[in-house]
């Protein structure tokens, strides 16, 4: 067996079992969303708001791919902005479909694992993932706060709040450089060959996290920018789709609830028809704002549509890049 493999072409082989399954995705895709209510509610609105979300999600996403360059970046992964966008864009599809929507983040973990970076790649995934919380509560925080009473919100415990999320970052940044040397030693240590390749894997995620306590003062600032104009493009896009609807919600509800909408999203977890916990939670939410049930139903599945769509354009630029992969002639 180990004869047969090594006389295979690994890039080649990879890339076809990924054309194959890109293929069988897209061929279930329009089986696997809602396609007659979408279509009956695109009947009932006002397109026009609803095209500009189609744009504002390109922006979104390039958004988020400028946070990701700069994490990517300060690990030495050698991607532009433009590169993490159109995989970021393709990734989306994957992360689409439930229960497999996990893939999306093996294939970007594999995607910036080049040159033996795979550690480094997993630590970059790690922390966007954490910065997007870290920011999506932060910024709830700061829409609830303005949607309420502030006699009725006990700030100390907001703070408090906030800080369980970032302690845990700090002292992990804190014991990385400590963590890393001690599983040096123990990997130098002789034993096991597999524990002591274990020790060595430990030692190069937690160096790959140390290098992010030297962030320069720019860097965070372009780090915590773009993590929040990300959130305001897309509550831009919410306010759109609610006035396609002619729902009555302020900007200010509307940020709460997607910073919540956000987290939810956060569940794999997906109902049938490929209805999801995200678009569920939508019309319970907007049901205790006083929202009729069919509107916020609609808004709802508006929500889910602009998903499907960005989604599906992830899916064609995907199976672009494998055939012109798997066509490409040698230089």
């Amino acid at each position: 067996m180990d004869r047969i493999w090594n006389f295979i072409d690994k890039k080649k082989f990879w890339n076809s079992l990924k054309l194959l399954l890109i293929l069988v995705l897209l061929a279930g895709f329009f089986y696997y969303i809602p396609l007659p209510k979408i279509l009956g509610v695109f009947t009932t609105v006002n397109p026009w708001p609803l095209l500009w979300t189609l744009a504002i999600s390109m922006v979104a996403i390039y958004i988020t791919s400028i946070e990701l360059w700069v994490l990517t970046h300060k690990q030495g992964i050698p991607l532009s902005v433009f590169q993490l966008f159109l995989l970021n864009l393709s990734i989306r599809f994957y992360s689409f479909f439930s229960p497999i929507s996990s893939l999306g983040t093996l294939m970007r973990w594999q995607r910036l694992s080049t040159g033996d970076k795979g550690a480094e790649g997993l630590v970059a995934i790690a922390a966007n993932r954490v910065l997007d919380i870290i920011v999506a509560i932060a910024v709830g925080l700061f829409w609830g706060i303005s949607a309420l009473n502030q006699e009725m919100i006990n700030l100390p415990v907001l703070l408090v709040y906030l800080t369980l999320f970032l302690v845990p970052l700090w002292l992990a940044l804190k014991v990385s450089a400590p963590v890393s040397a001690w599983a040096v030693r123990k990997s130098e240590a002789g034993g096991n060959r597999w524990v002591a390749k274990g020790f060595r894997l430990v030692a190069k995620l937690f160096a790959s996290l140390e290098i992010y306590r030297t962030f320069t003062g720019p860097e965070l600032l372009l780090l915590t920018f773009t993590a929040v104009i990300g959130e305001l493009v897309t509550l831009l896009a919410f306010v759109l789709i609610a006035l396609s609807v002619h729902i009555s919600i302020s900007v200010v509800d509307l940020g709460w609830m997607r910073s919540l909408l956000f987290l939810a999203a956060l569940t794999p977890f997906t109902l049938t028809g490929g209805f999801g916990l995200r678009e569920v939670s939508t019309v319970i939410i907007m049901a205790g704002l006083g929202i009729p049930a069919d509107q916020a139903a609609a808004f709802s599945l508006l929500v889910y549509a602009r998903s499907m769509v960005v989604s599906l354009l992830g899916g064609t630029v995907e199976l672009g890049t494998l055939l012109t992969e798997r066509y490409k002639r040698p230089a």
